[in-house]
């Protein structure tokens, strides 16, 4: 009956046709939420080989879990996709610190930014807002805070500084743009293994990206993307 019900269930996304849709409460051998069923297999396979490359490159990574929100006054038109005007921000304030640290010291860590995300918004959050992770060297980045205005680690303030930079906003009254998960970063050993309960526990938390419910589908953004390398 479960078997039957399961094969009439349909297989492109209705809202793309472009997307599988994915029913199994694991992937790859890798738990999923139940109860965020289905899926959509493409962004499954994008965050999948997105932690895989992090890993490989950087054994000791830092992943950061958090949400972004769209000022009420929504972002300046003059400026390029909001993601990516965040992502090319983050980009330039971790290469500016590892110029300055090399100048400084002669040697710096090289930390190579990768990330997933996704756009949403639902009847709860009718404001476009966006869930991410990003992965980089935790030789570089030990740990973030909240991601508050009270977080004073470093990545925290570049997360920060990219996001208000994005929104075209002030630091002062914007402390609800920026909300870091439960737990908002994680410490992961690679490479990537499908049966360390580490990297189990941080691809089960950051799956919820790949949910089909609440996804905003916009002409000409894509509703889910990952770094490219």
């Amino acid at each position: 009956m479960i078997m039957e019900l399961i094969m009439n269930l349909p297989i492109r996304n209705p809202m793309n046709h472009n997307q599988t849709l994915y029913y199994d409460s694991s992937y790859r051998g890798l738990p999923l939420w139940p109860q965020h069923v289905p899926y959509i297999q493409e962004p499954l396979d994008g965050l999948h080989d997105t932690m895989t490359r992090a890993l490989d490159e950087h054994p000791r990574t830092l992943a950061v879990r958090f949400d972004l929100r769209v000022p009420v006054a929504g972002i300046p038109l003059h400026l390029e996709p909001p993601m990516e005007h965040f992502i090319r921000a983050v980009n330039r304030k971790v290469k500016a610190k590892y110029d300055r640290e090399r100048l400084l010291k002669g040697y710096a860590h090289p930390c190579t930014v990768r990330y997933a995300r996704k756009a949403e918004q639902s009847i709860q959050s009718p404001y476009e807002h966006y869930h991410i992770v990003i992965f980089v060297n935790n030789d570089v980045f030990r740990q973030v805070g909240n991601l508050g205005p009270g977080d004073n680690s470093e990545l925290g303030k570049i997360i920060r500084d990219a996001w208000y930079s994005t929104g075209g906003v002030n630091a002062g009254p914007t402390e609800y743009l920026i909300h870091g998960s439960t737990p908002s970063y994680r410490r992961l050993k690679g490479p990537f293994n499908s049966s360390s309960q580490e990297i189990r526990e941080a691809f089960r938390h950051y799956s919820y990206l790949c949910k089909e419910s609440t996804t905003l589908y916009q002409r000409g953004r894509p509703s889910f993307t990952t770094s490219r390398k």
